[in-house]
């Protein structure tokens, strides 16, 4: 277990891509792209884990915690915003994580928005540990800063992003989680209630061990989980499950 602390904290200070997945395999390069103290290294206490050697200074350590998240119905832009706020970032524009959890191929955003009626999420978010550079203010590398086009050219911001992304991780969290994914199509008639009704009677079936969905319905090569609902059934637990709707549960 301890390679999950040793990788996380090589992660703090990398870029990654907002637009692709936000897991530690999907940052990009080796270095850290922002100034810290390097010079300066302690013990770090990381708790359930122990203590670290040679960390630097300007990483910080906090205990995480475990809580159940229930999301409301939301429209496709209302649920992009509320992952980009629990990602801290600003706007609207859907991450490389979101269409991530709700199958989105995110190519033409537009279209996946006028696609979607409504979307919602019903999980187990467990934190065990929560990691964060203090160093104030911060400030990108020499060869970073060199490596930012100067001029409007797109070849050259394709690969400014290729090879450092487009935002810095200056804090994560390690841990798992267990979600209910919802989307529903505008075929679909079902009003926003009877989803958020019906989502919370199957993820208290699903996160209490009483769902009787056989796990092969769910078990995909992605460690993601999708349930299917056929158009004939009105009903959305886990026996009769309901119209048009894709669920994905995700660890």
């Amino acid at each position: 277990m301890s390679g999950a602390v040793e990788r996380a904290l090589r992660c703090l200070g990398r870029g990654f891509d907002v637009a692709c997945d936000f897991r530690p395999e999907y940052c990009r390069g080796k270095d850290r792209l922002v100034v810290i103290n390097e010079d300066e290294k302690r013990e770090l206490a990381v708790p359930g884990f122990g203590l670290f050697k040679d960390v630097c200074v300007d990483v910080k350590c906090d205990k995480g915690d475990r809580v159940r998240y229930q999301s409301d119905v939301l429209e496709f832009n209302q649920m992009s915003e509320l992952f980009n706020h629990r990602s801290s970032l600003a706007g609207r524009i859907p991450s490389g994580l979101f269409n991530y959890a709700f199958d989105f191929d995110g190519s033409t955003w537009a279209q996946d928005a006028s696609n979607t009626k409504f979307l919602a999420m019903d999980g187990h978010f467990i934190t065990l540990f929560e990691l964060r550079i203090e160093h104030q203010p911060l400030a990108l590398v020499d060869h970073v800063v060199k490596a930012i086009p100067s001029t409007w050219d797109t070849c050259a911001i394709a690969r400014f992003i290729e090879n450092y992304g487009t935002h810095i991780i200056v804090g994560l969290s390690v841990g798992g989680q267990d979600v209910v994914y919802v989307k529903q199509d505008q075929s679909s008639s079902l009003p926003p209630s009877e989803l958020k009704q019906q989502l919370d009677k199957l993820g208290d079936q699903l996160f209490t061990g009483t769902c009787a969905l056989p796990p092969f319905y769910w078990k995909s090569k992605e460690h993601k989980f999708k349930v299917c609902f056929n158009k004939s059934l009105r009903n959305f637990d886990c026996i009769q499950p309901f119209v048009d709707t894709v669920i994905t549960r995700a660890v």
